[in-house]
């Protein structure tokens, strides 16, 4: 189980609160039981001027939600959080719509983005990706399979 959490900024601006965030944090690891509940606490957190989209699409609301990211990261590599895997269908109809969106976009070739999803993709309100893309008249993410059609 984790015991210490160490963050580095050499931003002066977040340097006491980030001290005290990793202070608290490794408080709570070095008590036990379950911490799984830090990292949606965390990740709960809102910057009041906006969040940012990391590679790949990922939305973070805020550089705390990125710390609580971070160690659900780590959590899940170590086994103390399992990972919600798809079942096949879902899989393949995730396999299905990618496919499907690639062979639009073979015949554009308008997209020059190193992104992992297409430029027109939403935010998905289940795993906060911007891989959120309408066909068939269904809005289905790309990453984690929701749909608004069921």
């Amino acid at each position: 189980r984790p015991f210490e959490v160490f963050i580095n900024s050499k931003n002066m601006d977040h340097f006491q609160w980030i001290v005290a965030l990793t202070r608290i944090i490794s408080a709570v690891f070095r008590k036990g039981g379950d911490v799984t509940f830090l990292v949606d606490e965390l990740k709960a957190v809102f910057d009041p001027r906006g969040g940012y989209f990391k590679k790949g699409g990922q939305f973070m609301p805020s550089l705390v939600a990125e710390i609580g990211d971070a160690i659900e990261s780590h959590l899940r590599m170590i086994g103390m959080i399992q990972d919600e895997d798809l079942d096949e269908h879902q899989k393949k109809m995730i396999a299905e719509k990618r496919a499907q969106l690639e062979a639009v976009q073979s015949k554009s070739e308008d997209s020059s983005d190193d992104s992992d999803f297409p430029a027109g993709a939403e935010l998905c309100p289940k795993c906060s990706t911007k891989a959120m893309i309408k066909m068939d008249g269904c809005l289905t993410c790309l990453n984690c399979g929701d749909s608004k059609c069921g």
